[in-house]
């Protein structure tokens, strides 16, 4: 469903009815609702109120011209989310994100604690640098990532494209064998909308993030990441978990073998539990853990 949400169209899909315990869903850059599988929605919404949306500028929600500096800035992205909060009548949700959904997670429970229940950034860029001493993915790791994204031929016509995205979501699929039905969904949803190219836009308003490190410290609520062990996008393993280390209300679960996307069915039930576990539980003891999974080699 579309809605008139902070002056532009956001297109919304929600499950379940329990307000008093919502989840809100935050996809990344050039990912439509869909990211979020159905399956987990449905099966999140038999104790939750669960919100996916089109991030302002993807999917059916209202598109903008690619500009820089962009027309819009990532806070206006935090906006839409509390406005999406408020038009569902919702005082306080569990904040998830996904990606660049991770950073606006993050930078939407400092701007309004009081309506955050919990904070589970997956994926997510490091955007809270403090004083720690984060290590930087080797350089071959990143130079070979790239080259990957970037072979990507862009074609418009979702026959030729979509084994192109293919190629790529095997890569970023990390150890877990890609399901392709899955994959050929999320990539037409992508092409029912999108003229396929670089987003420029949602690029470029995460440049320039202010360190949130000591906001982040201060929250009264519980922070959740969650990591791929073989994700080297916006961050990596070892920087997620030496920050949830550092933070006295946050802990990390990695996710063996897993890359920045999820083309796996086993990986959305892990995603399932801990998050379904995570956002019912009273308090949580500060740990890491590591799942581990039957499908990864």
């Amino acid at each position: 469903m579309v809605n008139d949400i902070n002056n532009i169209k956001i297109w919304i899909e929600t499950f379940g009815s329990n307000r008093e315990n919502c989840i809100i869903l935050i996809s990344g850059a050039m990912a439509p609702a869909t990211f979020w599988d159905d399956q987990f929605c449905e099966a999140l919404s038999a104790n939750h109120f669960v919100i996916r949306f089109d991030n302002r500028d993807y999917g059916y929600s209202t598109h903008f011209k690619e500009q820089d500096p962009p027309p819009y800035r990532i806070d206006d992205m935090v906006e839409d989310v509390k406005a999406i909060l408020d038009y569902h009548e919702v005082e306080s949700a569990h904040i998830v994100g996904h990606s660049l959904g991770g950073s606006i997670a993050q930078l939407f429970a400092v701007r309004y604690p009081q309506r955050v229940k919990s904070l589970i950034p997956i994926s997510s860029p490091i955007i809270a640098k403090g004083d720690l001493e984060y290590k930087e993915t080797p350089r071959e790791v990143m130079d070979g990532l790239w080259e990957i994204l970037l072979s990507n031929k862009m074609y418009q016509d979702y026959e030729r494209g979509k084994d192109e995205f293919v190629r790529i979501y095997r890569v970023l699929n990390g150890g877990y064998e890609l399901d392709v039905d899955m994959a050929y969904s999320y990539i037409r949803r992508m092409y029912e909308t999108e003229y396929i190219k670089p987003h420029l836009n949602h690029t470029n308003i995460q440049k320039g993030i202010p360190d949130i490190y000591e906001a982040l410290s201060s929250l009264p609520c519980q922070i959740l990441f969650i990591y791929g062990e073989s994700d080297y996008l916006p961050a990596n393993a070892y920087n997620t978990q030496l920050l949830a280390e550092a933070l006295a209300n946050a802990s990390c679960l990695l996710l063996k073998k897993a890359g920045h996307m999820f083309f796996n069915r086993t990986i959305w039930k892990t995603l399932e539990t801990s998050i379904g576990k995570f956002t019912t539980s009273t308090h949580l003891s500060k740990k890491v853990l590591r799942i581990k999974s039957n499908s990864c080699p």
